[in-house]
């Protein structure tokens, strides 16, 4: 005992001679054991660290409408769309309206899934996007996304309470997605056999599980601008890539009309041959085609000719047809039946029949109104042309939806709207919900049974506008899912979505984004469609899509408010119409550097002004130091000029490339030559009147100028 009291003392006496190591060792023990117990919490707690991270630096806003998109199915005859991931989906019962009953998942506790699904919402607000593993359109068991279904079953949520969003938006959305390049991505459960995930996906705020549209259309806007058939070829297989599953074709004017309508086909417009190869190349690429036809308003192709301005509603507004003209109805069936007769065997054909603003102003139509309202004006017509197509072809007719917001339930149904058309209910701004109120939705819920929704990648944010600011469209297209997510219960199906992209906003306005220029911003929002949610899981789809080159910068996600057109990030890649697309970017360069020199030389600087012009009363030395700058400007506008030229040449035809050349770089390059030709004129002065000058005699009429005896004693 004496013994190990003896050792015990001298272990103690070394210990704390060395108390500084010893006391390092136990530091060293405590930081050890610390550090292995924080190690294994994190490894617990992993997937709700990374979704808690996410919520803080993105936030809701990026992500809230990604649960959206759904309630896309088939037709009620069967059938439908063509999947571009490659699933079949079990879609909705079209015969009796009602979702067939699934068994759970085989290997998930569901009640113990759901559970910690509503944990995690309720901790972090944010759903997790599905599992990357190399294929970004397929799970880890090779199967597609779900196509318009359901990823959970009902658990007694109000199908009938459909509460107001929050608004959202993409605000840094760029420096938040980049922050999480290589971040690990959360895995999801499938369910194998049942056509739809169990699992969690970004969403933002909502707890709405994730929809992606059966039918995800893309629109080509015609108008007096064709894209040649041979640039057709090339986009299409694009377009199938990213998701596309059909085109809605809005021919107006490029459609080889024959006998009394020959006069409505525009010089440059498609041959049958054309339209026939155009059909075949969609076939090709399992891209269903729905043509669209105006059959009410937005008729100006139509009734700007003198042989039928009878047919308008107002004499000298060529935009909508009489309803109450026999002769209207006879031309429009007429059109019918030519394109109809091109397309064999569609589904549907679009009608038309948004924004007529003209109506019931002609002398039949106020006889008409004496007992009718300018509503029934509207729905006996749109009934009369969709009883024709349904009768004559049975094929389902599509309208835009606009006309009916303010209209009762009661009022389309004396007119069996529902069972006469699918509305296609659009608007192109972030909040849906503004244009489109939950009464409207009740509204539309009572009466169509099926319904479709349209949002934009182009045209819609600027008449004259040459690329498309890819932001509000993504924003506008996330706000869609998030919608129809909410309000796919009200309809037996939301049949799908169409990504419109038009390329004028009327027959009588100039062009503004062309097809080409819009190709990057159709990628993106249509692979947020196609997936139901957008971040950078699927960030290579976009770019082997667009055949971007292999390099780091490609490595990150797109910023859209660093790079709000995409024309830095795309620079590398190769999609069709790449060049037109860069040279828009050329175009906002040189445009931007000639309006600065005009702005200085004839705003800010005092020589060249309108005052000067108009008194011609200047310095010529002044003169001479402004005109030594014009030489950096004029070449730079003849050189775009060639260089619009060659790229628009491989995309659309010489009308086309003379049209957009005139409405966007010959500007400036007749304000150059005014400007050179304004301030040589100044030079040829060789004496200058005394002041003060001579007042303007127009500002007389304001008694401004006028001279009295001695203006010195006034």
């Amino acid at each position: 005992m004496a013994m190990f009291r003896n050792y015990a003392q001298h272990v103690l006496s070394a210990l704390w001679r060395r108390k500084s190591g010893a006391l390092a060792l136990v530091m060293t023990l405590t930081i050890l054991l610390l550090f292995v117990q924080y190690n294994s919490v994190q490894h617990d707690d992993r997937e709700h660290t990374l979704i808690q991270v996410k919520n803080v630096v993105i936030g809701h806003r990026t992500f809230q409408s990604i649960d959206s998109k759904a309630n896309g199915s088939d037709k009620e005859a069967g059938g439908g769309g063509h999947s571009a991931v490659g699933a079949e989906s079990d879609g909705v019962d079209g015969d009796n309206g009602q979702e067939p009953q699934r068994p759970p998942p085989p290997g998930i506790d569901t009640n113990r899934f759901m559970r910690n699904h509503n944990q995690d919402q309720h901790a972090f607000g944010v759903l997790k996007p599905p599992y990357n593993t190399g294929n970004s359109d397929k799970g880890p068991n090779g199967r597609a996304p779900f196509q318009g279904q359901r990823m959970f079953p009902e658990t007694g949520d109000n199908r009938n309470s459909y509460a107001k969003p929050s608004p959202f938006s993409l605000s840094g959305v760029g420096n938040a997605i980049s922050a999480f390049d290589n971040r690990a991505n959360v895995p999801f459960r499938p369910a194998e056999g049942v056509g739809f995930y169990v699992g969690e996906q970004y969403s933002g705020m909502s707890s709405r599980p994730l929809y992606v549209p059966k039918q995800r259309l893309l629109h080509l806007d015609l108008k007096g601008a064709p894209p040649k058939v041979s640039y057709l070829k090339k986009l299409f297989p694009l377009l199938k890539q990213l998701g596309t599953t059909g085109l809605l074709i809005e021919y107006e004017d490029m459609f080889p009309y024959e006998g009394d309508l020959a006069p409505v086909a525009a010089k440059n417009h498609y041959s049958k041959e054309d339209v026939r190869n155009i059909l075949q190349m969609s076939k090709e690429n399992n891209l269903d085609v729905i043509p669209l036809i105006q059959t009410f308003g937005h008729a100006g192709f139509i009734l700007k000719h003198r042989d039928f301005g009878h047919l308008r509603e107002v004499p000298n507004i060529p935009q909508a047809f009489c309803p109450s003209n026999n002769e209207s109805m006879m031309l429009i069936e007429d059109m019918i039946d030519q394109v109809v007769a091109m397309h064999p065997g569609i589904r549907w054909l679009h009608i038309g029949c948004d924004e007529v603003f003209q109506l019931g102003l002609c002398p039949k139509c106020m006889m008409r109104s004496m007992t009718q309202s300018r509503d029934d004006l509207f729905l006996s017509h749109v009934s009369r042309v969709a009883s024709y197509v349904r009768e004559r072809y049975n094929v389902i007719p599509i309208i835009w939806d606009d006309m009916l917001h303010h209209l009762t339930a009661e009022m389309l149904k004396h007119y069996n709207l529902g069972n006469l058309v699918e509305i296609m209910i659009w608007t192109y701004v972030q909040d849906v919900y503004r244009f489109i109120p939950h009464d409207v939705w009740a509204m539309y819920g009572e009466v169509f049974p099926y319904v479709w929704s349209a949002s934009a990648f182009k045209g819609a944010f600027g008449e004259t506008l040459s690329v498309p600011p890819v932001k509000p469209h993504l924003e506008n297209n996330l706000a869609w899912l998030e919608v129809m997510s909410k309000e796919h219960g009200r309809f037996r199906e939301f049949r799908g979505i169409a990504l419109t992209g038009w390329q004028r906003y009327d027959h009588f306005a100039t062009l503004c984004e062309l097809l080409p220029a819009g190709i990057p911003s159709a990628a993106l929002n249509m692979l947020t469609l196609s997936h139901g949610y957008y971040n950078e899981t699927w960030m290579q789809k976009l770019y082997e899509s667009l055949q971007c080159m292999k390099s780091p910068k490609y490595s990150t996600f797109v910023n859209l408010d660093v790079d709000p057109y995409l024309w830095d990030k795309m620079s590398w890649c190769f999609f069709p119409g790449l060049a037109f697309f860069k040279m828009t970017e050329r175009l906002d360069g040189v445009r931007k550097s000639v309006l600065q020199f005009l702005q200085d030389e004839t705003v800010k600087k005092a020589w060249l002004t309108e005052y000067n012009v108009r008194h011609n009363y200047s310095s010529v030395s002044r003169i001479d130091a402004s005109l030594s700058n014009f030489p950096f400007q004029y070449p730079d506008v003849e050189t775009l000029i060639r260089n619009a030229r060659d790229t628009l040449r491989e995309v659309f035809d010489e009308y086309t490339v003379a049209e957009w050349i005139e409405q966007n770089v010959y500007p400036m390059l007749r304000k150059l030559d005014l400007f050179r030709q304004t301030a040589e004129s100044l030079k040829k002065a060789a004496a200058w009147p005394v002041r003060p000058l001579d007042p303007l005699p127009e500002l007389q009429k304001y008694g401004i100028g006028i001279p009295t005896d001695n203006p010195r004693n006034v």
